[in-house]
């Protein structure tokens, strides 16, 4: 497979979301670049409600659920549930990471490496200090591992 799916972090996608939001027209250009290149965005199911209830207290529950409705019916991307494996996977990466770092950014980190990709269409530093590749913001330059 030589076109790898990106996986989704919360960050991006209410960035996406949300017009009041500081990364909305860095996410809108990513997620065109994403539709033009015919890359698939694997959701996990954790980032899916993560989105939605962000969503929902931030901005409204009308946004929150329009923005579901959109992600539900969407072609170019699939909300997957994590298995026993992604999750020890996370959890394993979650007991190194400094307080600030969530469980569900530690549950994007194991999709990828499950996904074998190094790309998240997310905005967090932590993907970046652990190796990953925020799309549109760090070079994809693919180095191999030392």
């Amino acid at each position: 497979m030589t076109n790898y799916p990106i996986i989704a972090d919360s960050s991006a996608l209410v960035s996406l979301a949300s017009i009041t939001d500081s990364n909305h027209q860095l996410a809108i250009s990513l997620s065109n670049q994403l539709t033009k290149t015919n890359r698939q965005l694997v959701i996990p199911g954790d980032v899916f409600a993560e989105t939605i209830n962000t969503l929902g207290k931030k901005v409204s529950h009308n946004m929150a659920f329009g923005t579901a409705s959109e992600i539900l019916k969407s072609d170019s991307s699939i909300i997957t549930e994590a298995n026993s494996t992604i999750r020890q996977n996370a959890l394993d990466k979650f007991q190194n990471q400094p307080e600030s770092v969530s469980y569900t950014d530690c549950i994007v980190m194991a999709f990828a490496d499950e996904y074998e990709t190094k790309e998240i269409f997310g905005f967090d530093e932590v993907f970046r200090k652990n190796g990953y590749i925020r799309l549109g913001i760090d070079k994809t330059k693919m180095q191999s591992p030392k």
